[in-house]
């Protein structure tokens, strides 16, 4: 009979029965670099013993040679991977050998640093059942786990929102993680919390408390992440989502100004249809055209053809004029002509100028905006300004309720083990937070 030994020490035991054979089970790369510390062997045990022979000074058996001893033996089996051990005690027990067996890994004899709890085994499965757990207060955090659930459906996910657990769901996530006070049992289910804020050491010891249990926080910011890591909450027990907005709120278009009358083709210091180029560079979606003066109706009818929006005003209107003047983001004027009189009344309602360098322009001390003298130098302009507003706006482009639940799906699949690693990095270099944000336990599967 076989005997599996997680007590003794390995050595203290070996002296005590000194009668008794040793056999170091394996001689793969682990044995042969430790089997100078093992103490004294007597064999080595390989299935690949016939091509190894010996190592060292010592034979190495076949698993089946086990069976020439007539006493008990010590057998020291130096394999890492639990599945395999198993495998070979079923063998020997199947052999009835008779031994008394110790694991190189797992005894107080060999001092080293065990990973096989970090190991990342995969226990595939496609469709989580998720449990939001959610006491509807009517608060803004409702709208979080009314969103998550509907996104998660559309995944093709099971998803209900209770004010308890579900023993029967994978996950139990909370939305208000202040809810989660209490552990009488250990369920199956992984438990995640949203952690919104924390403003106090009751906040902050919570988190910690739930952690200790088991508990993995959700926090809405790596701001938060980061500051409960340095109050000692463990890394892997903590990640973040930034949270979504809606997608239904579009930049407000830029409001470009022109306050002239429009007679290029009789006064040729005018171009009044380099308004026509520079449409055809820039885009409609962040720009809109006022036009005031006289003389602007094909122009006008041509941009409106590009996309443009435009408010045109035929006839000047002194009212209307004061009122417009303030509305606009920048006030254009492309001529060579000493000036231009909206030049002044554009500084005085406080308007960014986009003008030529030139005439009393130039004695305006700061304000002129942007200088140009060219189609080229306002079409640059422009689209650094156009730039600069996109920009803006797609800082949070990607900041969906989709990814939102996208990416709560990835930290829940890797806290269950039911997707391989390969397939939750498969985005990685796209976002940092999420599962990216989680301190992995390992970054490969065995």
């Amino acid at each position: 009979m076989i005997n599996m030994n997680v007590t003794d020490n390995y050595f203290d035991y070996v002296k005590k029965h000194s009668e008794y054979k040793v056999v170091v089970y394996g001689a793969g790369n682990m044995t042969r670099k430790n089997y100078k510390f093992m103490g004294h062997i007597d064999f080595f045990c390989d299935q690949n013993a016939k091509n190894i022979g010996k190592i060292g000074n010592i034979s190495c058996l076949m698993p089946e040679e086990l069976k020439k001893f007539n006493d008990r033996i010590i057998i020291l089996i130096c394999i890492k991977n639990k599945k395999v051990v198993f495998e070979v005690c079923s063998m020997m027990e199947k052999q009835h050998i008779n031994a008394e067996i110790f694991s190189f890994f797992q005894n107080p004899a060999f001092s080293q640093f065990d990973d096989s709890e970090y190991i990342y085994e995969v226990n595939p499965k496609n469709k989580l059942k998720i449990n939001i757990v959610y006491n509807d207060d009517g608060w803004i955090l409702g709208k979080f786990a009314q969103k998550l659930q509907e996104e998660l459906n559309k995944l093709g996910y099971e998803v209900s929102i209770t004010e308890e657990e579900d023993k029967l769901a994978d996950i139990n996530h909370y939305i208000y993680y202040g809810d989660l006070t209490e552990f009488f049992d250990k369920p199956n289910a992984v438990r995640t919390v949203m952690i919104t804020h924390i403003d106090s050491v009751v906040k902050k010891d919570l988190i910690r408390y739930q952690t200790q249990n088991g508990v993995v926080g959700i926090c809405m910011s790596s701001d938060t992440a980061n500051k409960l890591t340095m109050w000692g909450i463990p890394g892997n027990q903590l990640c973040y989502v930034n949270p979504a907005q809606d997608g239904e709120i579009t930049p407000r278009k830029i409001v470009l100004g022109v306050t002239n009358r429009c007679y290029h083709q009789n006064d040729f210091r005018k171009r009044d249809d380099i308004i026509i180029e520079i449409s055809r560079k820039i885009d409609p979606c962040y720009f809109k055209w006022k036009i005031m003066g006289s003389g602007w109706d094909k122009i006008v009818e041509k941009i409106k053809e590009m996309g443009f929006e435009v408010d045109y005003y035929e006839e000047f209107d002194k009212e209307i004029y004061k009122k417009l003047m303030p509305s606009l983001d920048y006030w254009l004027y492309y001529g060579f002509d000493e000036g231009a009189m909206g030049f002044l009344d554009a500084l005085a309602a406080g308007v960014k100028t986009i003008a030529t360098p030139q005439g009393y322009h130039l004695d305006a001390k700061g304000g002129l905006t942007h200088p140009c003298s060219t189609i080229e130098d306002f079409i640059r302009v422009l689209k650094r300004i156009q730039e600069e507003k996109k920009e803006i706006a797609d800082t949070v482009k990607d900041w969906t309720w989709q990814n939102y639940a996208r990416k709560h799906l990835e930290i829940w699949h890797y806290l269950t083990h039911t997707k391989p690693l390969k397939d939750l990095y498969a985005h990685q270099s796209e976002y940092t937070d999420g599962i990216f944000s989680l301190l992995m336990s390992n970054t490969s599967a065995r």
